[in-house]
């Protein structure tokens, strides 16, 4: 049948053009290629199974201007086909894995990249105007130029683009200071499934009824395609200081961080390492170096103003003191920095090997939950393996835990089985504990029946404002825990 469906949409002659001038392929090798994210599960499965006989995809489209977008989203109830937009494809949840119940429809992919101008650039209030197609480390290198930086640094900046960042709502490495990208949005350029465009905003704040923005962020490409944003930026920093410390025990290197927050310190990086992870995943030869004792290892970053980042990383000092914990000095910081986007290729190689089970998976709670949620999810127990956390992202009233699951999968004879089986253990732990299953990774299709259990009751109500926004199911259906 998807042959046929490709047949077809190449005979169109809107689509037959693109497909002349480069805009649009059904080559099979790139079809495939652009049939997967990098959700763990499914590299799993072509690991242990080999790569799928079909795929789900009939064609991949390259826009070049909002309205190839708009175009294209116009004619999608008279070619009979359903809408998958894609950023860069770094996501690990499958939001981008063709996932629609009917199969006579045709689905065609979305890819943004081309969409990267950065039309306007605003001095006096701060602003930026992007399309979505950037991908993050090209755009926050353009904007370094000009003497600003957007302030978002996810581990994948070097392969995700910013309407992934939209779409999943999305962290970097210095959001305690710079907050999630959803803090940095003042309006969002979309289009909407009858394939009218438009902004969602046009000040910092407004009491024009509902946030369009908030509610937009953050649907996975379920309810409009974004194609550019306004962002806030930031000057340059003048300075940059960094700090070690170790704490004994967790929960003092929790206080610490709760008090810099509450108390209105703003760190752009505050990374605290639970004693397994400190131990196994920091560079030995630093902590080494460093007189790290043991327990708990913590890395704070100060930047900004040179005198304001001053006055904290000298509160920092003295809070860190007062509360018992030694001081390490800047090394522990500045390796960090300078080796801060290694991870994600190092789990990759533990990922190749045959019958291995990896994971991240990111929870937050408040503060009051924070260590029963940690301590709940360290209970499980992977067999051959190991559960790893830091804490990443703070805030006056809680925090993000960042876990690592590495496991063999042992005698059970389906590693994709192991795999399902430790999900399930430790985000049923996680949500029993009080904490929210995504902080940042979004839901796409990893979390579909994780999200109705933790908001059963304001599901049905996504589902009614999907069917008002796309009522013949066209965009990205299958995701957000919607058929």
């Amino acid at each position: 049948m998807r042959g046929a469906l490709r047949d077809r949409l190449a005979s169109i002659p809107q689509l037959r053009l693109w497909l002349q001038n480069g805009q649009a392929s059904h080559d099979p090798h790139i079809l495939r290629a652009y049939s997967q994210d990098a959700w763990p599960r499914k590299l799993i499965e072509y690991r242990e199974r080999g790569p799928a006989v079909d795929f789900p995809l009939d064609l991949v489209v390259w826009p070049e201007t909002v309205e190839d977008v708009r175009l294209l989203v116009r004619n999608l109830p008279e070619w009979n086909a359903e809408l998958i937009p894609y950023g860069a494809g770094s996501g690990v949840c499958g939001a981008t894995i063709p996932s629609g119940a009917d199969d006579s429809r045709a689905r065609i992919l979305l890819d943004l990249k081309r969409l990267r101008a950065i039309r306007r650039l605003d001095e006096e209030s701060l602003v930026v105007e992007a399309e979505t197609g950037w991908i993050g480390e090209n755009l926050e290198r353009a904007l370094n130029e000009r003497g600003f930086t957007l302030g978002h640094f996810p581990s994948s900046i070097y392969c995700s683009s910013l309407g992934g960042y939209l779409a999943a709502r999305s962290a970097g490495q210095l959001s305690t200071k710079y907050g999630k990208i959803e803090d940095m949005v003042l309006a969002l350029e979309c289009v909407l499934p009858d394939g009218t465009s438009g902004w969602t905003g046009r000040a910092p704040r407004s009491a024009m009824g509902p946030d369009w923005t908030q509610l937009l962020l953050g649907s996975e490409g379920t309810l409009a395609i974004f194609t550019a944003a306004r962002l806030q930026i930031h000057r340059l920093p003048e300075k940059r200081i960094f700090l070690g410390f170790a704490a004994e025990q967790l929960v003092q290197a929790l206080g610490f961080a709760r008090r810099l927050v509450q108390d209105g310190i703003r760190p752009a990086a505050l990374r605290i390492y639970d004693p397994q992870e400190a131990s196994l995943a920091l560079d030995s030869r630093v902590l080494r170096e460093t007189g790290f004792p043991g327990g708990a290892a913590l890395v704070v970053v100060f930047e900004g103003a040179a005198s304001l980042v001053d006055a904290e990383a000298d509160t920092a000092m003295a809070m860190a003191e007062s509360l018992g914990l030694s001081s390490l000095g800047p090394m522990l910081g500045e390796h960090w920095w300078s080796h801060r986007y290694n991870v994600s290729y190092r789990q990759q190689l533990i990922a190749s090997h045959g019958r291995m089970v990896l994971d991240t998976f990111e929870v937050a709670s408040t503060w009051d939950k924070l260590m029963d949620v940690y301590g709940a999810v360290k209970r499980e127990r992977p067999g051959l393996g190991v559960i790893l956390a830091h804490f990443s992202h703070f805030y006056h009233t809680g925090a993000n835990i960042y876990f690592t699951m590495i496991a063999h999968s042992g005698l059970d004879p389906s590693a994709l089985d192991r795999y399902d089986s430790l999900w399930s253990d430790v985000m049923t732990a996680a949500l029993n504990a009080g904490a929210t299953l995504s902080h940042h990774h979004g839901v796409g299709l990893q979390k579909a029946d994780w999200i109705a259990r933790e908001r059963p009751e304001w599901l049905p109500i996504f589902g009614k404002v999907k069917r008002a926004f796309d009522p013949e199911n066209r965009f990205n259906p299958g995701k957000m825990g919607l058929a």
